[in-house]
């Protein structure tokens, strides 16, 4: 496996100049900064075959041969792109395709994520979901910054018959300074046999997600609440645009950070020779003020770094996966992160 940094410089170099931005806005208002991420990680499978999930694959004797040193490697892959992100430690990170909460209690024991100076202090939001594969949609928050933390989760019915299951959502609140900040984490229904063909089950559980986020809206105005995850749908797509009503307005009751970085043929996850942004971070109104904890419309960006990236024989730049098929590649997942940083 082989990495360039050839393809990488000039988008380096922007944000580069963005991230120096900020940090002179930080340093000339005194307030402070903190990361907030979302990471889909690829299967962070145990070795251990649970007898009511189909996980039989990622077992030493199934047929993508999962060992104790892969799985050892992957969980060192993961914390090291956790420690990559800009900043701190994330206070808070959501995370996608976890069996369960054994694979979180060895991860957040994992050196890059309690080394100086960038230690943090992580607890672990997880339950169990009718998942068929038992992965599912979960968190880690710095318990010595975001205090109170309370959490739920939301279990939706698909519209299919064949296959009613899905991951849950996770709704967590928690207070930054005093402040309460609301999560939600998502993993939505896959796209598989076709966009069009899925779609009637991403539809379901983003009109799930609005009537939860229209009951928090509801008591507070302008609460402030950050929707992230993998929707495995585009922010120009209609469970996104349309059902969730996250816009690519800053002005809008929810806004997108991620649909100007979409657009621009830039995202997270790649597919057929295409950038996609699947993965997004989605603010509320409360967010796009000037006072208490807030961002603003450019707030938002994909970890893209040399060493979580591929380049392949043809010079195509993809991420730098786990597994391609039943080949074992070694690398972090076939997603990127994405983060967004709030200011005060």
């Amino acid at each position: 496996m082989k990495y360039h940094l050839s393809f990488l410089l000039p988008l380096a170099f922007f944000f580069c100049l963005m991230s120096c931005a900020t940090a002179q806005r930080k340093s000339k208002s005194g307030g402070e900064e903190v990361i907030v991420a979302f990471y889909n990680v690829e299967n962070l499978f145990d070795t251990i075959d649970d007898p009511i999930t189909i996980d039989e694959d990622f077992t030493p004797s199934g047929k993508l041969q999962w060992s104790s040193v892969r799985y050892s490697e992957k969980l060192s892959r993961i914390s090291e792109v956790i420690d990559l992100l800009p900043g701190e430690l994330p206070v808070f990170i959501g995370l996608c395709e976890i069996e369960n909460k054994a694979v979180l209690l060895d991860l957040v024991r994992e050196p890059a994520l309690n080394a100086s100076p960038k230690k943090g202090r992580y607890e672990i939001i997880h339950a169990d979901s009718p998942d068929e594969r038992g992965i599912d949609a979960v968190a880690l928050y710095d318990a010595s910054k975001l205090k109170d933390v309370r959490f739920e989760y939301y279990t939706i019915a698909l519209p299919d018959p064949k296959d009613p299951n899905t991951r849950d959502i996770l709704h967590a609140q928690g207070k930054l300074d005093g402040e309460t900040i609301h999560f939600f984490v998502n993993h939505w229904p896959s796209r598989s046999g076709g966009q069009t063909e899925s779609e009637p089950n991403r539809l379901a559980v983003a009109a799930l997600l609005k009537s939860k986020i229209d009951v928090v809206l509801s008591e507070n105005a302008n609460a402030k609440i950050l929707i992230m995850g993998d929707f495995n749908d585009h922010p120009n797509d209609k469970s996104i645009y349309e059902t969730l009503g996250a816009s690519d307005q800053p002005s809008s009751p929810l806004y997108n950070q991620m649909y100007a970085i979409h657009a621009s043929g830039n995202g997270s996850y790649f597919y057929k020779g295409e950038w996609g942004a699947l993965d997004q971070m989605i603010t509320s109104r409360g967010f796009m003020t000037t006072t208490g904890w807030h961002v603003d419309a450019q707030a938002s960006g994909v970890l893209r770094d040399d060493r979580i990236l591929f380049r392949d024989k043809d010079g195509v730049v993809r991420p730098s996966r786990s597994y391609a098929g039943d080949s074992y590649k070694g690398g972090y997942s076939d997603h990127l992160p994405v983060f967004i940083k709030l200011q005060k």
